[in-house]
């Protein structure tokens, strides 16, 4: 059961890039032009940065004990909400880099 999870998550991954690169290399996906896929790319980078910022915040809150409610939340309700803002950052900058690089 644990093999078919491991394979299930390493398929799913795999398609998930493809899509958002949209680079052919992975099998799956559109075949983007070069305008398209450096939109993609730097909204990859972007949503990336912007997760690490968080990550640092939630750090230096820890570590100056600043915020006492986050650390009554349990960890998947982080791993969660990290995932979330990854997600909800990727498609904002990917909205606002489309509409840069459409002018």
């Amino acid at each position: 059961m644990e093999f078919l999870v491991i394979t299930i998550a390493v398929v799913f991954v795999v398609l998930t890039i493809g899509l958002i690169t949209g680079k052919k290399e992975f099998g799956v996906g559109p075949n983007d032009d070069e305008r398209k896929r450096a939109i993609k790319n730097k909204s990859i980078t972007q949503s990336w940065m912007t997760l690490v910022l968080f990550l640092l915040i939630n750090f230096l809150t820890d570590l100056f004990n600043v915020n006492k409610e986050v650390a009554e939340l349990s960890s998947a309700n982080l791993e969660l909400f990290y995932i979330v803002i990854a997600i909800l950052s990727y498609l904002l900058f990917y909205v606002i880099n489309s509409k840069k690089m459409s002018a």
